[in-house]
């Protein structure tokens, strides 16, 4: 039994043969096929492992790097742009959200679509390494658009906004989903493809680490100092960082363009036999992607709710502006040294239970952040190194088993469709920061935040700054349950949707056999009844 579905196999003969017992009796399952010559148990173990080459290191590291260039994306943005939003473009919060939430509609088709799409593309350069080509170019021009504060009004600032990140989020989607979705078709085993996810968080965090890092620093260049008091000109650092992280995330896309150009993926399908509409529908009546989904939904809306409030938290509640990048950075090298660590345990102990240590962990550092003594910026950076070990996992484990049901998909359908699979995942991704963000602004919103002033004197000598939310209760509130209370009880979803994943390595494992006789020209029959 596979995913709950009892399996049977027709061989050429028109002989039923029950594949139950595949794993445990392969030479019981070979009888069926008469005089037909069949590989002993271990010969086709052995062909069940090699249907695909082992991937050199370098194209493990090519590939990886690919998600280093889309880390500058995801960590910035999820890091800085609601404080960039708030308190240098100074939109109101109710806007803000709007913008967010109103992207979501664009994203729910783009993503789809694009997945679709992308499944079917044919090229010299393949199915996916075509659109990583030309989609690397207009992701950088648009993510520099993104930290541009145009001189508008409020209102014509909140339509330029909605453009630039609407466009943004479809290209975006054009590069990341063919991206993601070649990791399953470039190998097909078990334990590569957990190393394989494993490179690329580690690719992320380091990208991340590094671009975050140095953004903090880029957007205090140019700085000013009027009476012994230090002001910096956000908007010309914010587009100056947007500029620089631009043009260098194109750099690791185009290493795993070309460095990965010798691995062998099929390029000649045949047209879909299956309605769209009805391939949706049986992808959301298998069980395993409907519980990795939200698998990785969840743990991905509980780490936006940090990620997207954390700069915040740390200023108004921690107070540990100057130390942000810092605690940054300790986060982000703790989720890299853990993501190795993870992904080497999960080999012999299983992604579920992995994920179940991770979890727990996770969920106390959550707790940690809401009982925060006021102006504890060194528990904080003790939170953070303790919070790789969660966050490692949250990345890590449903990324790692996605391709696995990608392979039960093709073993229902006759299809391999990695790109609409990962747009649904990645759509899901975006919703969670989406979803941190928009509900954020509007909690803060709520709680009376103003974005901070600079008032100039009347004989233009002097600046004050103005900054009320450090003195409202209200906000900082409103700021421990959006980084604790809220992200916990989220996790403990997580825990229900990972409880419920049917795919085992020895289930995994019996999908690939079946997969390879079919491939042969048996006939797989699955009753679902």
């Amino acid at each position: 039994m596979l995913d709950g579905i009892p399996l049977s196999e027709t061989n050429s003969n028109g002989k039923v043969i029950d594949t139950e017992p595949l794993l445990k009796n392969r030479q019981a399952l070979n009888k069926g096929y008469g005089s037909v010559a069949q590989p002993t148990a271990q010969q086709s173990f052995q062909n069940h492992q090699h249907g695909k080459r082992q991937l050199k290191r370098y194209e493990k590291i090519c590939y990886g790097l690919g998600e280093g260039g889309l880390s500058i994306f995801q960590v910035i943005k999820g890091f800085f742009l609601n404080n960039f939003l708030l308190s240098v473009a100074q939109l109101d919060p109710m806007y803000a959200a709007l913008i967010l939430f109103t992207t979501k509609f664009v994203d729910a088709f783009s993503d789809i679509f694009v997945g679709n799409l992308s499944d079917k593309t044919k090229s010299r350069w393949g199915r996916r390494r075509v659109w990583i080509l030309f989609g690397c170019l207009p992701l950088a021009i648009f993510y520099t658009a993104l930290w541009y504060v145009p001189p508008f009004s409020n209102v014509w600032k909140v339509v330029y906004y909605q453009v630039v990140v609407v466009l943004l989020s479809v290209t975006y989607t054009c590069v990341a989903i063919p991206y993601s979705a070649m990791n399953a078709e470039i190998t097909d085993d078990y334990d590569e493809r957990t190393s394989l996810a494993g490179i690329r968080m580690i690719s992320l965090m380091i990208g991340g680490l590094i671009s975050s890092f140095v953004h903090s620093i880029l957007i205090k260049v140019f700085s000013s100092d009027q009476n012994n008091h230090v002001t910096y000109d956000y908007e010309k650092g914010y587009l100056l960082s947007g500029g620089v992280w631009g043009f260098i995330m194109m750099i690791p896309l185009m290493i795993t363009f070309f460095g990965t150009r010798n691995i062998p993926v099929e390029n000649n399908r045949s047209e879909s036999h299956i309605p769209f509409f009805k391939g949706l529908l049986v992808m959301i009546t298998n069980r395993a992607f409907v519980t990795v989904t939200l698998l990785y939904f969840f743990s991905q809306i509980a780490v936006q709710f940090v990620q997207n409030n954390l700069l915040l938290y740390s200023t108004y509640v921690a107070d540990a502006e100057k130390e942000f990048p810092y605690i940054l950075a300790t986060l982000q090298l703790s989720v890299s040294v853990f993501i190795f660590f993870w992904g080497k345990l999960s080999q012999y102990i299983g992604k579920k239970t992995v994920y179940y240590i991770g979890g727990v962990f996770l969920l106390m550092c959550f707790v940690a952040l809401y009982f925060l003594p006021y102006g504890s910026k060194y528990y904080l950076w003790g939170i953070a190194a303790a919070g790789g070990i969660g966050v490692s996992v949250a990345f890590l484990t449903p990324m790692s088993m996605l391709p696995d049901v990608v392979e039960l998909d093709e073993l229902k359908t006759g299809e391999r469709r990695e790109g609409i699979f990962y747009s649904l995942f990645l759509f899901f991704q975006k919703l969670g920061l989406s979803v941190g963000l928009a509900v954020s602004n509007f909690a803060l919103g709520l709680a009376g935040y103003e974005a901070p002033s600079i008032n100039g004197s009347s004989d233009g000598l002097s600046t004050e700054f103005i900054d009320n939310n450090k003195e409202n209760p209200k906000v900082i509130e409103a700021l421990r349950l959006l980084v604790g209370v809220v992200p916990a009880v989220i996790v403990v979803f997580s825990f229900v949707a990972v409880f419920f994943y049917p795919i085992t390595k020895a289930a995994h494992n019996e999908t690939r056999e079946l997969l390879r006789r079919k491939r042969e020209g048996a006939i797989i029959t699955l009753d679902y009844q």
